[in-house]
């Protein structure tokens, strides 16, 4: 038995709503690129004496709504396995929690992997990633490493994630600190804000779905620019739709970077670009040979460097 290791995923094409909140089904096929500089470390222990489950995070025992969403995935799995021992659960995170940066993805993915290994389960990566959906949507994608699409699915079965057959070790993630608060309104919640609440979002499913195609084709031929252009404009699709919700995770320095972001590109001619989840923290695209120029044209901001993470890996808690 071994603690588990999962990195955040940062979607290159979104997927905002879900048809099926039971099991987490989306309405739209995403793709992601998965991050090695994030991730959660995740330890657990079965204990028939227990009565209960127990789950330590940072240190700190969990209680509430973290404790409550932590115990119904280990629930879920239980009954998917046919288990009914209760568990230590002990995780370590180096993530921003709630702030755009996919923190549950890693979670739940390290939980999912962890828990399967703490049972001796033997499942292959496409049904981990299955019930790693179960916990949180996008933990799915963090079960693979690189680049990674979710086949959105009509049911448990179809709805899985899998690895791109690409090869791209010059990508690069430059993740922003723009604010590192958590955000007030969590994606769950934000999601069913939205489909019940904006009036294009069945517009915006399917444009988006037009992006999977053109994306994977751009990442197989290692174009950036068009890489960038598609997640950028992904983006601005699910920022345009939680807009006529309501919903608003930017700040007014979000919007400033992502002006010096556009302006960077047509003025030094460099491939860098912008993507965003639920929250007010960018995350640029570019390659290798273009980290330092971009760095030095943000001075005023905040930056951590990313490339390309691996899948669920054995890890020292």
């Amino acid at each position: 038995m071994k603690s588990k290791r999962a990195n955040v995923n940062i979607a290159l094409l979104k997927y905002w709503g879900k048809k099926d909140q039971k099991i987490n089904l989306p309405h739209q096929t995403s793709v992601s690129v998965t991050a090695d500089i994030f991730y959660t470390r995740t330890n657990v222990e079965i204990d028939e004496k227990l009565i209960r489950d127990k789950v330590m995070l940072d240190g700190k025992e969990l209680t509430g709504l973290q404790y409550t969403r932590v115990v119904q995935h280990l629930s879920t799995m239980r009954e998917y396995f046919k288990r009914k021992e209760f568990c230590v659960v002990t995780s370590v995170n180096n993530v921003y929690v709630r702030a755009g940066y996919a923190s549950s993805a890693s979670s739940f993915a390290a939980l999912t992997a962890a828990y399967v290994d703490a049972i001796g389960a033997k499942v292959n990566e496409k049904e981990l990633s299955q019930i790693a959906r179960l916990g949180s949507g996008s933990a799915t994608r963090s079960i693979h490493g690189g680049f990674v699409v979710w086949h959105q699915g009509h049911d448990h079965e179809s709805s899985f994630a899998e690895k791109l057959p690409i090869e791209w070790p010059e990508f690069r993630m430059l993740f922003t600190i723009i604010d590192p608060s958590v955000k007030r309104i969590s994606s769950r919640i934000g999601m069913q804000i939205t489909i019940e609440k904006a009036p294009s979002y069945d517009i915006y499913v399917r444009q988006s779905n037009d992006l999977v195609a053109p994306m994977i084709d751009a990442l197989m031929k290692h174009e950036i620019d068009t890489v960038g252009r598609i997640a950028e404009r992904s983006a601005e699709l699910m920022r345009n739709v939680m807009l006529e919700a309501g919903l608003e995770y930017h700040t007014p320095m979000t919007q400033k970077v992502i002006q010096s972001i556009r302006s960077i590109r047509s003025k030094h001619r460099i491939p860098v670009y912008y993507t965003f989840d639920a929250g007010p923290n960018l995350i640029l695209l570019t390659l290798d040979k273009h980290v330092d120029q971009v760095m030095k044209l943000l001075p005023d901001v905040k930056i951590q460097v990313s490339g390309v993470g691996g899948g669920i890996s054995d890890a020292d808690l």
